[in-house]
Parts: structure tokens; sequence; C-alpha cells
């Protein structure tokens, strides 16, 4: 009987230690999965303001000035544009 107590006594300690460990194991991996999430989230924010300062460059306005400022360019008078079309049919 003494033997049956120490076999069922050793199998209690060891179940609650499984417990334990797995409760741990299950915890910090549940915390990394926040952190992962937290920096995900993060992430999308920045994705969006790139997003908002790509359109944001890619703006008509925005290249116009950008070409007459430091490129010194300008929109020609309607007199100076000539239309070139190709001769004969192709």
């Amino acid at each position: 009987m003494n033997r049956l107590c120490a076999i069922l006594l050793t199998l209690v300690v060891v179940s609650a230690w499984s417990v334990v460990t797995s409760q741990h194991v299950s915890r910090r991996l549940y915390s990394d999965l926040q952190k992962e999430q937290k920096s995900a989230q993060q992430l999308e924010v920045e994705f969006g303001q790139l997003q908002l300062e790509q359109s944001t460059w890619g703006a008509h306005a925005v290249i116009e000035k950008a070409a007459s400022t430091r490129l010194g360019m300008h929109t020609p008078d309607p007199r100076q544009i000539q239309v070139i079309t190709p001769r004969g049919g192709a």
C-alpha cells in the first residue's frame, strides 16, 4: 500500500508540474502574440501613411510645382507647340 501511495504521489506531482509548465508556456506565447499583433497594427498605420505620402507626391500640382521651381520648366505657349504626325500608313 505504501508503494502505491508513493507512485500516486509521484504521478500527482508530475501532473501538477505539467499543468504549471503548460500554463507558463501558454501565457508566454499569448504575450508574444499580443506583441506581434501590436507590431502588425503599427506597420499597417505606417503603410497607410506611406500610401498617403505617395499619393501626395504623385499629385499633378506637386509635380508641376517641382518642375517649375527646381528644373525651371514651364508650360509652352500654344504657338510654340508643333504636332508631328507619322508619314505614310503603317
